[in-house]
């Protein structure tokens, strides 16, 4: 693995547990057993590391988006593999949940203006399925990020539950021992609720 690249590893896994402020970079370069000037070859500062950890994870959400977001599929199909996307990325990058709960936590106070572009861009995405839904009169005109934040938010809660040491979640079922079978659970779930509530007959 080449240093750049694991540097961006660790670092991810780092403030995913510590956070921004909870992370200093003497403690990260103990980790990743590099001299601090090697990080700062690759990066201006500890911003400038994190801003791109976020930005990685965001432009690997938006790519994964534009490959499986099929126009022939229909509007509601569209809905729920937008929401498949992110299970999917979860699976993949489990980081993705704390650094974004931390993050939303914080009011984005340590994203720069690259990550809001990044992230509008996934927005998009959302205000463009529901342009194509047959909705009901009094959700003709609700905001997108609303049903983003519907979705992110409870997904993110959820997996945060079922990741936690805490004995919370435990009641028959088997969800909190099977993380792939409770995030696909949460995905059927979030689309059918949010699709019931706002779309005609």
């Amino acid at each position: 693995m080449k240093t750049r690249e694991k540097i961006l590893l660790i670092a991810e896994e780092e403030f995913s547990k510590l956070g921004y402020d909870g992370l200093s970079m003497n403690e990260l370069v103990k980790k990743l057993e590099i001299n601090k000037a090697t990080v700062y070859y690759h990066f201006k500062d500890k911003r400038a590391l994190y801003q791109t950890i976020l930005e990685n994870i965001l432009d690997d959400l938006n790519s994964e988006l534009e490959s499986r977001l099929d126009t022939s599929l229909n509007s509601k199909e569209l809905l729920k593999e937008y929401v498949k996307v992110y299970i999917q990325k979860i699976k993949e990058r489990p980081t993705i949940v704390p650094l974004m709960l931390r993050e939303i936590a914080n009011f984005g106070s340590n994203s720069d203006t690259n990550i809001v572009i990044l992230f509008e861009k996934m927005i998009s995405r959302v205000y463009e399925i529901l342009n194509n839904l047959d909705l009901k009169d009094k959700y003709k005109e609700i905001d997108p990020y609303l049903i983003d934040s519907i979705i992110y938010g409870t997904i993110n809660n959820f997996y945060a539950i079922q990741m936690s040491d805490l004995p919370i979640g435990t009641v028959k079922g088997g969800l909190k021992a099977d993380i792939n079978k409770s995030l696909d659970f949460a995905c059927d779930f979030i689309t059918d609720i949010i699709l019931d509530a706002i779309c005609k007959e």
